[in-house]
């Protein structure tokens, strides 16, 4: 199994039961963004990959706040 296989079977395996999935996902300028940043980056992506992987978590910690107040 790669890692990339293992990241996705985490995710399916982490069963999150959100009201509204979207609310708390990267939009797709977010992503776009993050990856024009990738490749005009020349080097390997790993920075970007860094500041996508902390702003999910950063959505999933606000997330997780939200719900503690409901």
């Amino acid at each position: 199994m790669t890692e990339i296989e293992k990241i996705k079977r985490y995710i399916e395996r982490t069963h999150m039961n959100i009201e509204n999935p979207h609310q708390y996902a990267m939009n797709l300028s977010e992503a776009f963004e993050l990856a024009k940043q990738a490749i005009d980056c020349g080097d390997l992506p790993v920075e970007m990959i860094s500041l996508a992987f902390n702003y999910g978590r950063a959505k999933g910690y606000r997330m997780a706040k939200a719900e503690a107040k409901s």
